[in-house]
């Protein structure tokens, strides 16, 4: 069977082993720690500074396992001060430097952000952040589709209620999960997420209603060099390509999605940005058309959105242009392409 190719920062793996140990202690359940440090996998074996995700999600199941507490990641969570997590001072840090200016960031932009930063502690998940209609939806993707744990999914969905709770003091109008606990305890949830739950959902995901002001493109540089820095910084390998491409899924239906604006944020000129894609092997126009392309088909496969929405999300100024560009790709239009998947 194919290796998971993803992976948990060891301090992402730190903190959660440290917020599970005084969850027992809260509890009075040092039995449960007790067995769970027998099987625990030292991290000093592990090269690098990331665990593989298979690693991580199988320690979670035997938690779970070994503890029967229902909701075990929420509970976990629900004890972690989250101005204290390095996720909370890596975004408050990115965001120094615009509340010196006096600018608010924007808040598709700041959801943004903090999905990019989750990204680089933890690929348990995969955040995507929609913005339409006045509402704007964070979707949870689990990287393994089959093999995950429920209660890492309710942990990380928790922990960006808190997140944004404490940033923008914003709590959810809706929360969703694909899944269907064995034990429900709605009072439980209602406290930690502030709104009733609903489970078996097409999709997991947060909704929280859109500022009617949020339509400003602040000072790009600023908000992203921080990420791309850090992002460099735990993924040395990527290319200039890769690097474009995880820029490109930050600001498509926020800002153009052209040269200026991608060398722009990354302090280079065009043409510098041209010739390093060029070295690898490929240019704009192709990592502009990958990541659309990867785009278009995951909103399809998991959203209702109608075509005006789904070309405001990837950055074209008119609907005939995406409808055009859209049966370049797959001879076809959106909605012949939904209902040839389902």
């Amino acid at each position: 069977m194919k290796a998971n190719p993803y992976s948990v920062h060891k301090q992402a793996v730190m903190a959660n082993r440290l917020a599970f140990r005084i969850w027992a202690n809260h509890n009075h359940k040092q039995g449960v720690l007790t067995d769970l440090l027998k099987v625990e996998v030292d991290l000093d074996t592990i090269a690098g500074e990331r665990v593989p995700l298979d690693v991580v999600t199988e320690e979670v199941k035997r938690a779970a396992e070994i503890s029967q507490e229902p909701q075990l990641g929420m509970k976990i969570l629900d004890l972690v001060d989250i101005r204290m997590t390095s996720l909370y001072r890596a975004i408050v840090q990115a965001l120094r430097g615009v509340f010196q200016e006096q600018v608010k960031p924007p808040q598709v932009m700041l959801f943004r952000l903090i999905s990019r930063y989750f990204h680089i502690l933890s690929e348990v998940v995969e955040l995507e952040i929609v913005a339409q209609q006045g509402q704007l939806i964070v979707i949870f993707q689990p990287r393994d589709s089959e093999g995950y744990s429920y209660h890492q999914v309710e942990g990380a969905v928790y922990g960006l209620v808190k997140l944004v709770e404490e940033l923008n003091q914003q709590t959810p109008k809706a929360v969703c999960f694909t899944h269907v606990p064995d034990s429900i305890d709605y009072e439980f949830y209602i406290k930690c997420l502030k709104v009733k739950p609903e489970f078996a959902a097409k999709q997991t995901c947060l909704t929280y209603t859109l500022a009617d002001s949020d339509d400003q493109q602040q000072n790009l540089p600023l908000l992203l060099n921080p990420i791309i820095n850090l992002h460099d910084q735990h993924f040395p390998d990527q290319n200039y390509g890769q690097r474009c491409e995880l820029l490109l899924k930050t600001i498509l239906g926020f800002v153009e999605p052209s040269r200026e604006s991608i060398a722009n944020i990354l302090s280079l000129s065009v043409s510098t940005l041209q010739r390093r894609l060029r070295e690898c092997g490929t240019s704009f126009n192709e990592v502009l058309l990958k990541v659309r392309k990867q785009q278009v088909e995951e909103y399809l496969g998991n959203t209702d959105f109608n075509s005006e929405q789904l070309a405001f999300l990837l950055g074209y100024k008119a609907k005939s242009q995406f409808l055009k560009a859209f049966r370049q790709w797959y001879g076809m239009t959106p909605s012949e392409y939904r209902a040839s998947t389902q």
